[in-house]
């Protein structure tokens, strides 16, 4: 082995290089940028980044706002329960017509209304008979509708297609004075 004028080896110096080498590649990887940029999105979310944009807009960082962490080791890492978060459920309730309840409009206007408990987005669509009717509101206004019995129901759909919330189905009866029965 060969020596240097102190009697240590070449293979210590050559070990503490590579060390020294290595100590300063990771410093200068874990060194902070020296310009962070704020982006504010159209939702009004703010994100800080460290990558120059058009909408960015630099934001000055005095030196004692770079924090050092220590390390830690795996083992006393420990991860805690995953907890889910619990949704509220969606009702949506027919307001009127009652069950089983009988409308007499000589017109046919029957008016079919919702409750929705949370309120959140989505597109209301009436079953009735055959018959799909699809809007924004649970509120359902119908014209020239023939006397018998009608069954419907209410689903609200999220606009995915999913549906969140429906009614069970119910009928109504529409009654309307005969033209028999008038008088000449």
């Amino acid at each position: 082995m060969l020596s240097d004028n102190n009697g240590r080896s070449s293979v210590f110096h050559i070990k503490t290089i590579i060390a020294a080498f290595i100590l300063c590649t990771w410093s200068l990887a874990v060194i902070p940028s020296d310009r962070i940029y704020k982006i504010t999105t159209d939702d009004g979310r703010i994100i800080y980044t460290d990558a120059p944009t058009e909408q960015g807009e630099h934001v000055p960082m005095s030196s004692g706002s770079v924090m050092t962490l220590k390390s830690v080791s795996a083992s006393s890492i420990t991860t805690p329960p995953i907890v889910r978060k619990q949704s509220k459920e969606i009702h949506l309730n027919v307001i009127s017509p009652k069950p089983e309840q009988t409308i007499r409009d000589n017109n046919g206007k029957v008016t079919i209304r919702t409750a929705l408990e949370p309120q959140v987005q989505g597109t209301y669509t009436l079953h009735l008979n055959d018959q799909v009717i699809s809007q924004n509101k649970g509120l359902f206004n119908l014209n020239d509708l023939n006397r018998g019995a009608y069954t419907f129901h209410v689903e609200l759909a999220h606009k995915s297609g999913k549906i969140l919330a429906s009614t069970p189905k119910q009928t109504f009866y529409l009654h309307q004075a005969s033209v028999l029965n008038r008088p000449n």
